[in-house]
């Protein structure tokens, strides 16, 4: 793995912000780079790139 590499930077289960939104939730899925993560409690799911997600 690369200095840059992100593929193991997130886990299922880890509580993540949308950075351009600022909204929070926990990562349920992940598939290559993309992750899906349910906010609201899962009131919305959607994709996220890991570059838009930060650990919280």
């Amino acid at each position: 793995m690369g200095l840059f590499s992100s593929s193991d930077e997130f886990n299922i289960g880890d509580k993540v912000r949308v950075k351009y939104r600022e909204q929070e939730g926990y990562i349920i899925d992940k598939n290559g780079n993309t992750y899906m993560v349910s906010i609201n409690n899962g009131q919305i799911v959607d994709s996220y790139e890991a570059s838009d997600l930060e650990k919280i």
